[in-house]
């Protein structure tokens, strides 16, 4: 027969095994749980920071609508606050210009604003194709596609965000593509 004082003994043995499995268990969740806590944390940070600069780029082209010409908005540090935090976004000056091409007078619509003002033409020579055929006269504009870069990095949390935003421009044809 098991005498009473040996199954005391092997009862808190077993006893012991349960508590310290129990206490790895509850060390191990707090521990992924705070690890899921900076996870959605840092994500949260990387959407805020893209939607700053995202924003920014906005205000950017909003710039470049009343301009007619591109080269001429400077590199700019814009603040923009998004809940709490504030993100300093930083656009890069315009200098980037992707592709160059003549707006031809035979394309433009008379009837539109947009076009009315590239009705005059800045050469009053056309081109000679290959096969002997004249090309049609440009106009005095252009249409360009440039790029607009902007980035922002945060030090207090290291999210780091660059963003390029391209666009398409109609400018004068006196603007060069650098």
């Amino acid at each position: 027969m098991n005498s009473p004082n040996l199954q005391k003994g092997s009862t808190l043995l077993m006893s012991m095994i349960v508590l310290i499995a129990l206490t790895l268990l509850v060390v191990f969740s707090i521990r992924s749980g705070n690890t899921n806590l900076r996870i959605a944390g840092n994500a949260q940070t990387k959407m805020e920071a893209n939607a700053a600069t995202s924003q920014v780029i906005e205000q950017v082209i909003e710039q470049i609508k009343v301009t007619d010409d591109p080269t001429t908005i400077a590199a700019q540090s814009v603040p923009v606050s998004i809940g709490p935090a504030t993100y300093t976004v930083n656009v890069a000056a315009m200098s980037k210009c992707i592709a160059d091409e003549p707006v031809l007078n035979s394309s433009l619509n008379p009837d539109l604003a947009n076009d009315a003002a590239c009705f005059e033409s800045v050469d009053s020579d056309t081109s000679i194709q290959s096969n002997g055929k004249q090309t049609a006269k440009p106009s005095s504009c252009k249409t360009q596609q440039w790029e607009i870069q902007a980035g922002v990095s945060d030090s207090l949390t290291g999210a780091k965000v660059d963003q390029v935003q391209g666009i398409s421009m109609r400018v004068p044809a006196v603007v060069d593509c650098l």
